[in-house]
């Protein structure tokens, strides 16, 4: 009978141990990590087939945090275009009171509308050309450009003024209701931007952002936001909106002349202009903040729903991503326990020696 005797020598045993003490403390290191993190130490190995649930997951997570992101920036822009054409509106509410005044006869305070509509235009532009992170709010998709033109400075794109074109056709002034009326006219004409005389015309003399209308009289595009994935909202308002157009109109009406000397037959009919020029821009900006308003609570509720969507996303991704701490614990002590044991056995067997039993 062969009795077989296996044998196992201290080299392999010590081999053995190192290995298992390598593979412990790797482990170790790994779920120490997950204790600190409070995630899993290799996500995509962990899930196995599911990890793919979880990149999709991140994607839509990415992808609502940048609408959300983006309509941060949309609603700064709206506060602005918002406190813009409301303080433009005031500046206009205040002519517009002193003219009806005097409307039909020249009274009191004539003499100063001449004055106190030139500081309107001045105000006016100003506000129509208020920039947000260097993109100006009211030149529609030319935002690159600057929207209305000052009173007396002359345009890049023309070479004239916008005093110098109403100054042109102004000239000596109306001398009877039909020459009021038909200075008034073509003043209607070059705010349409209808002159033969292109130079003349608002677009490009008074206004240098992007046309109302494009060469084939087709209405152009405003600018335009996505806020959530398939919603659009245009916001775009343009200092060429007629609203804009009435306001500069009237006032430049004023502002070309001292009406208090003007002849008294003709006064009434160029104040009747006036008024409903400026009564009219005061309706139209109304509802131009009405619209950008409304805006406004698009993207306010569009935020809200994004906020809930990203909030129920990472919940799902912590569910899969995130790990039990106190089962991460309870492992981590384990190995904690194992890899000493391992160390004192490595210590104990360091120690052994033929030497110390021939002593």
């Amino acid at each position: 009978m062969v009795l077989g005797i296996s044998s196992f020598s201290s080299f392999q045993f010590n081999l053995f141990n190192r290995q298992n003490v390598q593979r412990t403390t790797l482990e170790l290191q790994r779920v120490s990590e997950e204790v600190s993190t409070g995630k899993k130490a290799d996500i995509y190995a962990d899930l196995g087939p599911r990890a793919a649930s979880v990149m999709k997951l991140h994607g839509r997570e990415a992808n609502t945090q940048t609408f959300m992101t983006s309509n941060e920036v949309l609603a700064s822009k709206l506060d602005a275009m918002l406190a813009s054409v409301d303080a433009a509106r005031t500046q206009v509410q205040s002519v517009l009171e002193s003219a009806l005044v005097n409307a039909t006869r020249n009274g009191n305070g004539a003499e100063v509308l001449q004055m106190q509509a030139r500081a309107a235009l001045e105000s006016l532009v100003s506000t129509m050309n208020t920039s947000y992170n260097g993109e100006n709010l009211f030149s529609g998709l030319e935002s690159n450009k600057t929207s209305l033109t000052r009173w007396p400075e002359t345009s890049a794109d023309t070479g004239r003024s916008p005093q110098s074109v109403v100054e042109e056709i102004f000239g000596a002034g109306p001398t009877d209701p039909a020459s009021a009326q038909t200075i008034a006219d073509q003043l209607e004409t070059v705010f349409n931007s209808q002159d033969a005389d292109a130079s003349r015309n608002f677009q490009g003399t008074f206004y240098q952002g992007s046309p109302e209308r494009d060469a084939s009289g087709a209405e152009t595009k405003q600018i335009s936001a996505w806020v959530n994935t398939g919603q659009e909202v245009v916001y775009g308002v343009r200092a060429n909106d007629q609203s804009f157009r009435d306001a500069y109109k009237g006032l430049a009406m004023l502002a070309v002349t001292d009406v208090s000397q003007m002849d008294e037959a003709a006064y009434s009919t160029w104040m009747s202009v006036v008024v409903d020029s400026l009564s009219a821009s005061q309706e139209g900006m109304l509802d131009i903040s009405a619209r950008i308003g409304f805006n406004q609570q698009i993207v306010e509720k569009t935020q809200t729903q994004l906020t809930d969507l990203s909030l129920v996303q990472r919940t799902q991704i912590s569910n899969y991503e995130s790990v039990d701490p106190y089962e991460a614990i309870t492992r981590m002590n384990s190995l904690e326990t194992q890899l000493q044991a391992s160390y004192q056995v490595s210590s104990r067997l360091s120690s052994l020696s033929i030497l110390n039993y021939l002593r």
